[in-house]
């Protein structure tokens, strides 16, 4: 969980800026959450470790209740990317193209956006017409077509460039691609969260039943050790104990006594 959600904020935190409702909570933080619930899941797995290994009732219940909190944590990121819809995600993105030839770092951004989503501008690439490229940035030529004439456009837009004019472009705008692309990682943090709650689910449910073994373990332990240890204490008593013996004196007078008298009929 941890990794999946590592690689996809690495992977697409470049795009964040466009997005005005990442600085808010808006759609990074599903992903931000389910990273930090796999952290936190990471470590209650440790309580259910050493428990089962010390054979710890306290521990093993203190490993079902963590998962029991993180299973409602995932369950508000599960919500949460399902409020994310084409709407929601157009409404707060930003492509501000009309910034590409004043601001550098917009510039590198939006380089970036154009060539990692194969596109060219916020609709499409007439988004760069009459925009007043200098000599510092490179610029690309988009020929001319029927009812389009040449236009000047960001050599990001551009795949191969030909001697005077680009021969194969990017037309397409970014908009569409970077809310498909963010639709996707709530898709993938949804799913992500689906599964892992089922995973909670069974392990919270198996660390309980654990938990009774291993208090009627140890009861049975307990009563067979106290079983053992009250024969010991009572044949310790046996062995100690003297047995009654005749004494010399009764055996004396036992000899003098004399029989009976015989009598003949």
């Amino acid at each position: 969980m941890m990794v999946v959600c590592f690689l996809m904020y690495n992977r697409y935190q470049s795009f964040a800026d466009f997005y005005s409702g990442v600085e808010g909570g808006g759609i990074v933080t599903p992903a931000i959450m389910t990273f930090v619930l796999g952290l936190l899941l990471l470590l209650a797995s440790l309580f259910g470790f050493v428990g089962i290994f010390k054979e710890s009732t306290c521990l093993v219940n203190t490993y079902a209740f963590v998962l029991a909190t993180l299973l409602i944590l995932d369950l508000v990121v599960v919500i949460l990317s399902f409020t994310v819809d084409i709407i929601s995600v157009k409404n707060s993105l930003n492509i501000p193209i009309e910034q590409y030839v004043t601001d550098s770092k917009i510039e590198r951004e939006i380089d970036q956006l154009q060539t990692s989503l194969n596109c060219c501008g916020s609709e499409w690439y007439m988004d760069y017409e009459g925009m007043a490229f200098t000599a510092k940035h490179s610029t690309s030529v988009f020929p001319a077509s029927n009812f389009e004439q040449q236009i000047v456009v960001p050599a990001s837009c551009c795949i191969t460039n030909g001697p005077l004019l680009c021969i194969n472009r990017r037309t397409d705008g970014c908009q569409m691609p970077l809310i498909n692309l963010y639709i996707d990682i709530s898709s993938a943090i949804r799913a992500l969260g689906i599964v892992s709650m089922v995973l909670m689910t069974g392990a919270i449910m198996s660390a309980v039943v654990l938990a009774r073994r291993i208090r009627r373990a140890k009861t049975e332990r307990g009563v067979r050790s106290w079983t053992i240890r009250e024969r010991i204490i009572i044949a310790r008593r046996n062995q100690t104990s003297p047995e009654p013996q005749a004494t010399h004196q009764d055996a004396t007078a036992t000899d003098d006594v004399a029989p009976p008298p015989y009598s003949a009929t």
